[in-house]
């Protein structure tokens, strides 16, 4: 890292000097490096500047976040370029880009247009490499070529990265339709009079696997020719036909065995719709080949098509190509809206390839994106200069109309104005709003670096808020969900006015049901759970209980028959079997049960809380919570069970425990058992308490100065009351959306902060990180949702069963219909008997 580093003491006995580390005094470096923890880690292009905005360097990343911080982290300054260079870096821009290709073509252009400083060797379009079609003859040609020209009439595709793996992707394309690659000139003269089947230069052709069928077709097959067509070869390099003709990889059409039309749709066209990433018809084509070639027992011939197949994956699931040989120009223009200021990005598109971007921070107070772009658009291009045909934007917008019109005019030619939904330019759309979102990141990381700022924002919120202390820690709390699914909380955390990342936290919603909307229940259940983790404190809360002359411990054997008395009076309530004392941890008053939780292990090793019973005149202190509470807290690891009535599962969920859908079977069937002896009862449930989710926690064990609720007077009432159900006094606002009011508990109106608050941006500040991490890790649970199996339900079935199932099957449907025999190669009975109860035989 950057900074003194101190010589060795140990003596140089005759040795050549070790290279001395010198030390590189910037102040800028601290920033740089909060600021770095926080970059993108796709790939991209990044810039450092200087103090003045000049910028230093121009370089690319296949991780950007990586690669900056090997900059501000440098061990060795040695060198004077990288002294010189470290002193002067005083900030840094990124542009996200889909892939190494896009980060390699911008790279470039940046490095020809700005001429950064440090950027010594100027790339050029010599990188690249593309493959070009000749879709002007009328015999194409396929051949890979440096240079790109958008007027000779060829198709290109490309830029790639690495010449070799373009050459092996025409390679394996010539064997599916083989093409020429040679440089004659081909013409068709006539259609011939009498066409030979074996012309002298073709008869007996060597046959080989994947030579073109005797039909003429492109596909991989062997046999003999006809003459279709006399043809005029010109700038003849070789004999006709060539090599290539006789190992399968070309049909020969200058001899005139193809008609242009038929050379082109057996040959060409499935090379293009292969190079534009239409791979599925080509994987198809292979497959029914791979099959066809294993029937035949041709087992090399299905080897090679195997190994052409994986390279086709490969490809699939790698680089995406993206020069437009229209050679379009376009612009693409994102705008992201955060703590009520406008950022856009536009991403400058010239000749079918990414050029450029530039991004503004805009002044003014932004109600919506649309908004932002209607006014945006014609203050930046109101000068008539460099107005490109396409305008890519991210919002419809209402006199789009109007403005094509208007920039028709001043550009002179037609301009149209696009919201695309799919395709190549929605992809490009995808990439800008990406930029933008991070500009307007590190607009803000820019603003909590900066000195004053945040102790500015802190000392105002003192002040308007009224709060006792300097609101060093803050929280903020928001719920997401997608129309009642998956629903989740989350907390960013200031500390000293800057984002602590490392404190954020995410809370899963269990208190509600698939499909119910509630946002005041699923904050209350966040906040109940993040302010238990702050009164939880078993030996104080002993204290209280003793002061009221209660005290608890294990169960003594004389309190046998009061254990047994209580359950016979409360059957339909805890039960009356297998009454053991040792079993049992009791709250006594005056020498009398007043409270009882028993523990007990069901085979095989499942721990599980049973039986828990408070005395009417002692409920609702919570004792029965405290007692489960003791319990846990002799489990270090693993989980621990609860038979609970249904009623009660909000009361032990804020313990920690959640409903588990399908318990371990032991359990199942004495929750059976147990409805069926006591019919009248109250439904119960099984709950679990995972050890491993509750551990101790430093953000969650710290205490706030201020929370800070995403939501009006509904969400604040909310919060409120779970803040007076646990007797914490703890500064509390809620701060609306829509006109980014602020309002405070006991006050029907909101607050009024002074216009551009550094207290209030602050709040916006951490009010859209709260909803931005919310949405982060609904979306993470939705994808995680999305791989799951019926499998992962079936309690006794781990995940190496699961896959030994599915490699045998193949599918969930084809276990479901396989035989018992069949199953009980890899199950057990047991495991058996549990599949079949959940994944019944339809």
């Amino acid at each position: 890292m950057c900074g003194i580093a101190y010589d060795s003491p140990v003596p140089n006995r005759g040795r050549t000097a070790p290279k001395k580390k010198v030390a590189v005094l910037n102040p800028h470096l601290d920033e740089l490096r909060k600021r770095v923890a926080t970059a993108p880690a796709g790939p991209g292009i990044y810039k450092w500047k200087d103090a003045e905005g000049t910028v230093l360097y121009v370089g690319k990343a296949k991780n950007l976040k990586n690669r900056l911080r090997s900059y501000v982290q440098m061990k060795d300054a040695s060198g004077p370029w990288k002294q010189s260079f470290l002193r002067q870096i005083a900030d840094f821009e990124v542009t996200v880009v889909g892939n190494e290709i896009e980060a390699l073509i911008l790279e470039t252009n940046l490095i020809k247009e700005l001429r950064p400083k440090y950027n010594v060797l100027m790339k050029d379009d010599k990188n690249y490499v593309y493959a070009r079609v000749t879709v002007q003859d009328p015999f194409p040609r396929v051949e890979t070529v440096r240079r790109f020209d958008p007027h000779d009439g060829a198709k290109y595709f490309g830029p790639m990265l690495s010449g070799s793996e373009l050459v092996n992707t025409l390679t394996m394309l010539r064997k599916i339709f083989p093409f020429r690659m040679c440089r004659m000139e081909i013409e068709p003269v006539s259609q011939p009079k009498n066409p030979s089947p074996h012309p002298p230069s073709l008869k007996n052709p060597s046959p080989h696997p994947l030579a073109p069928s005797p039909d003429g077709g492109g596909g991989m097959g062997g046999g003999g020719w006809s003459i279709k067509m006399d043809v005029v070869c010109t700038h003849k390099d070789r004999p006709t036909p060539c090599l290539d003709h006789h190992i399968g990889s070309c049909t020969a059409p200058c001899v005139g065995t193809k008609t242009p039309e038929e050379y082109f749709r057996e040959s060409i066209d499935g090379v293009i719709r292969f190079l534009k990433g239409d791979y599925e018809s080509v994987k198809d084509l292979v497959k029914v080949k791979m099959r066809q070639a294993a029937l035949e027992k041709k087992f090399e011939l299905a080897a090679q098509l195997r190994d052409y197949l994986g390279t086709i994956e490969r490809l699939q699931s790698g680089q995406q190509i993206i020069t437009d040989t229209t050679g379009e120009d376009s612009d693409v223009i994102a705008v992201a809206l955060l703590s009520g200021r406008a950022d856009v990005c536009v991403m400058y598109r010239r000749g079918g390839k990414l050029i450029g971007d530039s991004c503004f921070s805009l002044s003014g107070q932004a109600e919506s994106e649309a908004g932002v772009l209607a006014q945006f658009l014609p203050q930046y291009y109101g000068d008539g200069i460099d107005i490109p045909g396409t305008l890519i934007v991210s919002e419809e917008l209402l006199d789009a109309k109007t403005l094509e019109g208007w920039l028709t005019g001043l550009k002179g030619r037609k301009v149209q104005i696009l919201l695309p939904e799919r395709g190549r330019k929605s992809h490009l759309l995808q990439l800008a709003e990406k930029n933008v979102q991070e500009k307007a990141r590190q607009r803000e990381l820019k603003w909590e670096a900066a000195r004053g700022n945040a102790e500015n924002a802190q000392r105002q919120l003192q002040e308007i808020l009224h709060l006792p202390v300097l609101p060093h820690r803050i929280e903020c709390y928001d719920i997401s969900h997608l129309g009642g699914t998956e629903t989740v909380g989350s907390m960013t955390v200031a500390i000293a006015g800057r984002a602590a990342n490392d404190q954020y936290r995410s809370f899963t919603i269990r208190s509600l049901k698939e499909g119910d909307v509630d946002d005041y229940k699923a904050l209350q259940e966040v906040l109940t759970r993040r302010i238990r983790r702050l009164v939880e404190d078993l030996p104080a809360e002993q204290e209280k209980w003793k002061g009221k002359g209660v005290t608890f411990g294990k169960a003594l054997k004389k309190e046998q028959e009061q254990i047994e008395t209580i359950s016979r009076a409360n059957p339909g309530d805890i039960g009356s079997d297998m009454v053991d004392y040792r079993d049992y941890v009791v709250a006594r008053h005056g020498g009398a049960v007043i409270g009882m939780a028993r523990l007990f292990v069901y085979p095989p090793k499942i721990p599980t809380i049973r039986s828990v019973w408070v005395h009417d005149a002692w409920r609702g202190n919570k004792l029965g919570q405290f007692l489960v509470r003791k319990i846990l807290r002799g489990l270090k690891r693993g989980k621990m069970y609860l038979h609970s009535k249904a009623s009660l599962e909000d009361y032990y969920a804020a313990v920690g425990f959640r409903h588990v859908l399908t318990p371990p079977p032991a359990l199942r069937e004495k929750l059976e058992r147990f409805h069926a002896e006591h019919p009248d009862a109250e439904p119960s449930l099984i709950m679990v308490y995972d050890a491993s989710q509750n551990k101790i926690d430093v953000s969650l064990s710290s205490c706030p100065d201020l929370l800070v609720i995403d939501g009006g007077k509904g969400q604040l009432s909310a919060v409120t009351a779970v803040l007076q159900k646990f007797g914490v006094q703890i500064p509390v606002i809620g701060l609306a959306k829509r006109e980014e009011e602020v309002f405070v508990p006991d006050r029907s109106t909101p607050l009024l902060f002074p216009p551009d608050s550094p207290a209030k941006f602050l709040l916006m500040r951490l009010r859209d990180e709260a909803h931005r991490f919310a949405n982060h890790h609904r979306e993470k649970r939705g994808m995680k949702q999305m791989k799951k199996s019926a499998l992962d339900e079936i309690p006794g079935i781990g995940e190496e069963t699961k896959v030994k199932l599915l490699k045998k099957f193949g599918s969930v449907g084809a276990i479901k219909a396989a035989s018992d025999g069949e199953l009980l190669v890899i199950l057990s009975e047991g495991q058996l008997r549990e599949l079949r109860r959940l994944l019944p035989l339809r």
